[in-house]
């Protein structure tokens, strides 16, 4: 591997380690998982379960069950950049149509004391910087990797409450978490892997906290789930408009 890329990776894997476990995108139009052409619809009350080696890093993917053959970093890396500007633009959004205020007075259906309400806002805002800043650095190493990250699209929440933000909040995350396991398994390069499974725990942090936000069990299973490229997508066209 040339010493451009093993230092792209490098910054990745540092990043992820140094940034991203103390704070922490989904998906957006992406080609590299054809969610290009899906339409927006709402998912509110979608996931109510809980668990809602080439030298330019391009090997083909592994075993993982659910990437085509000739998947490769840069694509998977494409994959988990799409998600990613799917997060990072859900959590400014609220930001923008949600006071603190109405965050902590959200009708969460559920017993939820004083001060872990007043905490809400400061999680939406620290999580939403953990997603901007994966997009940052993950943006960074395709370009490193001579590949072409893909661009956030246009989206439609479908939220119109607090409450329903925070439900949607839960849903993504924890298709988040099932996203980077399943893509896992098909990264070739050990790095990158590595600071793919950095960002993953914070991911299955956020789930879970949001989780406890929406009174279900921050740690419904004994093993979480992972989910295809294919079923990622299905979920991620709901949020995508053109």
């Amino acid at each position: 591997m040339p010493d451009d890329t093993q230092d792209a990776v490098g910054d990745l894997g540092a990043t992820a380690r140094k940034q991203l476990t103390s704070r922490r995108g989904f998906l957006a139009g992406s080609a590299a998982v054809g969610a290009v052409g899906l339409t927006g619809a709402s998912i509110v009350g979608a996931d109510d379960h809980g668990n809602d080696g080439d030298q330019d890093g391009g090997g083909s993917g592994g075993d993982g069950g659910n990437m085509e053959e000739d998947t490769t970093d840069i694509d998977i890396l494409n994959y988990a950049l799409t998600l990613e500007h799917l997060e990072a633009t859900f959590y400014a959004k609220g930001l923008e149509d949600f006071s603190d205020d109405e965050l902590m007075q959200a009708e969460l259906g559920c017993e939820i004391c004083d001060e872990q309400r007043a905490k809400i806002p400061e999680q939406v805002r620290v999580v939403g910087e953990h997603e901007a800043a994966h997009v940052d650095q993950i943006t960074n190493v395709i370009e490193q990797l001579g590949g072409d990250p893909v661009q956030e699209a246009d989206y439609d929440f479908g939220y119109e409450t607090p409450a329903q933000f925070l439900k949607v909040a839960k849903a993504l995350e924890n298709t988040g978490v099932a996203a980077y396991a399943g893509a896992a398994p098909s990264i070739k390069n050990d790095e990158i892997l590595s600071a793919a499974l950095s960002i993953h725990s914070v991911e299955a942090r956020h789930a879970a906290s949001f989780n406890a936000l929406n009174g279900v069990s921050p740690y419904p299973n004994a093993f979480d789930e992972a989910k295809t490229m294919e079923e990622v997508t299905e979920i991620a066209g709901q949020f995508i408009v053109q």
